[in-house]
């Protein structure tokens, strides 16, 4: 399915401000991190340690799925690095990183200054296994053609990947900092300050979600608003999630 200028447009937007968090142009695993970092300081412990770890559990599902997804399409497979190994940051403290080798095994190179290497499997006997696990990298391309393929055949949110109908509730919650089930105005207008959304007029967007105060903003309209953020082929009241009206 040819998406046109419109949904491409948005398709970027999710890509840019739901995933890629460093803006690199790339999905790594270290955007997910930071999209944890990023919703504990705008929940402000407002969510127990428990849903961060269901958070983390859900995001590590997401991008098996995501990689999965990618590599399925021929023309734009998930991309490493140049010599197509991953590279993977092993310990932030003391500069280790996995590269992947020419035998597809993996080595760590700790603390350059001193030249030590530590081969996996040997203290541990852990093996790291390259773009298995956090490596890999993939491209707006990639993403972009994924989508085309599943809008092609998508009526519902339950059509959408398991990944994504599992983030639907967690970006909802990056909203709702209350945890009462509902996103005010106020929460509304944080949420695009937090998250530097371009909205001139918070109380009008507001209203376009709310339907001049007939609807509720609760799970379920978040859940309608992103499908047709994603789906829509002209702008409508999906374009609320970007902080701008129709």
């Amino acid at each position: 399915m040819e998406l046109n200028t419109f949904q491409k447009q948005k398709i970027k937007f999710t890509f840019d401000f739901f995933l890629d968090y460093n803006k690199d142009g790339a999905i790594q695993w270290d955007d997910f991190q930071e999209m944890i970092k990023r919703y504990k300081d705008v929940n402000k412990g407002s969510l127990s340690d428990a849903d961060y770890k269901l958070m983390l559990a859900s995001l590590e599902d997401e991008w098996k799925d995501l990689k999965a997804l990618a590599h399925a399409n021929e023309d734009h497979p998930v991309h490493a690095n140049e010599d197509h190994g991953a590279r993977v940051h092993a310990n932030e403290d003391h500069g280790a990183r996995v590269y992947a080798n020419e035998d597809h095994g993996a080595r760590v190179h700790v603390n350059e200054d001193h030249g030590a290497r530590v081969y996996a499997n040997e203290d541990h006997g852990a093996r790291v296994h390259a773009n298995e696990d956090h490596g890999a990298s993939v491209s707006f391309d990639a993403y972009l053609a994924m989508w085309e393929k599943t809008l092609a055949t998508c009526k519902s949110v339950s059509d959408l990947p398991t990944w994504c109908q599992k983030m639907i509730p967690i970006l909802f919650k990056g909203m709702d900092v209350s945890g009462d089930g509902i996103v005010d105005l106020e929460e509304f207008g944080n949420y695009c300050k937090n998250f530097q959304l371009d909205c001139e007029d918070v109380p009008a967007v507001y209203d376009v979600i709310t339907d001049g105060g007939k609807v509720t903003f609760d799970m379920n309209r978040y859940k309608e608003l992103y499908f047709r953020l994603l789906t829509s082929p002209s702008a409508d009241a999906g374009n609320a999630l970007m902080g701008k009206k129709p």
